[in-house]
């Protein structure tokens, strides 16, 4: 795959995007905080495969942790390595439906958030991985059905305009 300038040039708002998502757009309800930072990272793993979706993963996760207040945690880029690489598996050349979006939430939610993420956080916070498992698995299941609406919505849209502006595949956009 050849790096253009067109394409470092998405890659690079996209990468943005996903770092202020990651940093300031969140709905914090009372049981839940919906974060968007999955939005961008799955435009990424859309529009340039899973292995740029996989770079752009670790390197949001970076950006974001190096610019917060928290720390990077290594092992945590992992986790974001899979949800960048799981996004470009599923979508990366593919039609956009329902079905597809929602067997690829549903399974970087499993396999990266509530599987890989508790992990970690039970590692970081020395607690036992099965106390955090039900909070964090209820959490992904209010959390699953806005990422596959929201990227059932915006991920037509900005294929469109970036096969005007940038010469991606606008042609996946909703079959």
């Amino acid at each position: 795959m050849s790096v253009t300038t067109k394409k470092i040039a998405m890659m690079g708002m996209l990468l943005a995007a996903q770092v202020v998502a990651g940093m300031f757009f969140s709905i914090k309800l009372p049981l839940v905080t919906i974060g968007f930072i999955f939005l961008p990272l799955s435009l990424t793993g859309m529009l340039y495969g899973p292995l740029w979706g996989a770079a752009a993963g670790v390197m949001g996760d970076f950006l974001i942790a190096a610019l917060g207040p928290y720390g990077y945690y290594p092992p945590m880029a992992t986790t974001a390595f899979l949800s960048g690489l799981i996004y470009g598996l599923f979508l990366y050349r593919k039609p956009i439906t329902i079905k597809r979006v929602t067997l690829c939430v549903i399974t970087e939610s499993l396999l990266c958030s509530v599987l890989l993420q508790t992990y970690w956080l039970t590692m970081l916070m020395n607690k036992a991985y099965l106390v955090l498992l039900p909070t964090r698995l209820f959490q992904n299941i209010l959390v699953a059905p806005v990422s596959i609406v929201c990227i059932c919505i915006v991920a037509p849209r900005v294929l469109a305009v970036a096969g005007k502006i940038f010469g991606a595949a606008p042609s996946l956009a909703r079959k």
